[in-house]
């Protein structure tokens, strides 16, 4: 071989390194960073969007769950119900729980759980219950205990594309679901019960750039029966209604929850309640979830039929934070409802890799307890949409800088290969020249 023919060699193979230095030494893209590809406990490796029936061992209960995965984050709902004929009421469960990754690669789960419904009078006017359990001084009159219902009904995952962004929605509804009203002071016995026409829990999910939108909406149905128990003068009319909700935050780095932009954790918080119009949580020192409050929700006052037309009367939700030691001791001392038999089901391991602690949801580990408010209820049909926002990926730490592959990979590699064609040509253009 001619020293030509080697220095041809010798350039070309070092071309052909720098270029795949250049694809060697890039970092990984975060949204690949500790994705899993592990075995679930649920069909849903590998399957954008789904749902099915998980069926507990002994247990006469099912599990009706619905699994979206886009983007690299992934959403999870549970919901309990029975076979038809089941002769023993079933509480009305349902958890949501949203997975993904930090920047820096740092899985992050968080879920939130429907608990109790409370009805209060809003002495006061500002729209919240005043719930001091502890002294007694509260504006929460009944707690409501709601059975699983006559019959349900589930709308399946659904996707549907709204410009450049799909959306994913699915619901499940409660029908005429069986309500018990205890007296908040002492609750023992039942002083009323009450069927609603309808329960309905509705999510609108979507993903655009790195912000998700996770939209739960609340269809809560008109009382169709109302029996009193006591010889009380017991009436809807002037009450309102709260949700009381759970929440757990699952990650491997340092976690903070704010509300209104103050540190607020429901496990050692010292005062009551807070008035709430935002709540967010910060993992290692970077904005990951919120949890967006107030707007306005819609009552129908009356019933539509073919001769009247229902007054829609629109009002503004309010929302509160709580204390742990705001909610009453008979409540929190229990496992939120469901989490028996969704904890089981809900192997974070097997569903997204990586390193986890087991599963719960309870009041005293919960650093965010919430009330979603509507001051004007009467017992009247409400439909409200508040949302949850995730922040995929969140904001890169300072020490860690954004994947920029198609501009300074490809632009690096490009100039590196112009470099050596140029050389290369040169090169064979000497080689023909006569000596």
């Amino acid at each position: 071989m001619t020293k030509s023919n080697v220095r041809f060699s010798v350039l070309a193979l070092i071309a052909a390194l720098l270029v795949t230095s250049c694809f060697a030494v890039a970092p990984e893209p975060p949204s690949m960073i500790g994705l899993a590809e592990a075995p679930s406990t649920l069909p849903v490796n590998g399957v954008e969007y789904t749902n099915g029936t998980v069926v507990p061992e002994n247990s006469p209960l099912l599990i009706w769950y619905d699994w979206v995965s886009v983007s690299g984050t992934q959403v999870i709902n549970f919901a309990i119900y029975a076979t038809p004929g089941y002769g023993f009421p079933v509480p009305v469960a349902n958890l949501l729980g949203q997975h993904f990754l930090m920047a820096d690669g740092t899985q992050v789960f968080i879920a939130s759980a429907l608990s109790e419904l409370e009805v209060y009078r809003d002495v006061n006017g500002d729209g919240v219950p005043q719930a001091n359990a502890n002294s007694g001084d509260s504006e929460i009159a009944y707690y409501m205990y709601v059975n699983m219902s006559d019959s349900y009904s589930m709308t399946p995952v659904q996707k549907a594309m709204e410009g450049p962004n799909p959306h994913y929605r699915w619901s499940f509804t409660y029908e005429n679901a069986h309500g018990y009203l205890q007296n908040a002071s002492y609750r023992v016995g039942v002083v009323a019960s009450l069927v609603f026409s309808h329960i309905t829990l509705s999510y609108d999910f979507s993903v655009n750039g790195n912000v998700s939108n996770l939209k739960t909406s609340f269809d809560i149905g008109p009382i169709t029966s109302l029996v009193i128990h006591d010889s009380s003068q017991f009436s809807l009319e002037g009450l309102s209604l709260a949700l009381l909700y759970a929440t757990a935050t699952y990650t491997s780095k340092p976690y903070v929850t704010y509300v209104d932009g103050e540190e607020f954790n429901s496990a050692t918080e010292e005062n009551s309640t807070f008035n709430a119009e935002l709540a967010q949580v910060e993992v290692d020192g970077a904005k990951a979830y919120d949890f967006v409050f107030g707007g306005n929700y819609t009552l129908n006052r009356g019933e539509t039929n073919q001769t009247h037309q229902a007054n829609i009367e629109t009002y503004e939700a309010r929302a509160e934070a709580a204390a742990f030691s705001d909610v009453l001791p008979l409540i929190r001392v229990n496992p939120v409802k469901g989490m028996e038999f969704f904890r089981d089901q809900l192997q974070l391991e097997a569903l997204f890799g990586g390193s986890w602690q087991v599963f719960n949801m309870d009041y005293q580990s919960s650093s965010l307890i919430y009330r979603i408010c509507f001051p004007v209820w009467d017992g009247m049909q409400i439909q409200h949409d508040p949302v949850y926002v995730g922040y995929i990926l969140s904001e890169l730490p300072e020490n860690i800088q954004p994947w920029d592959f198609p501009t300074v990979i490809v632009l690096s590699a490009l100039v590196i290969m112009i470099s050596t064609l140029l050389i290369i040509t040169i090169i064979v253009r000497r080689r023909k020249q006569p000596k």
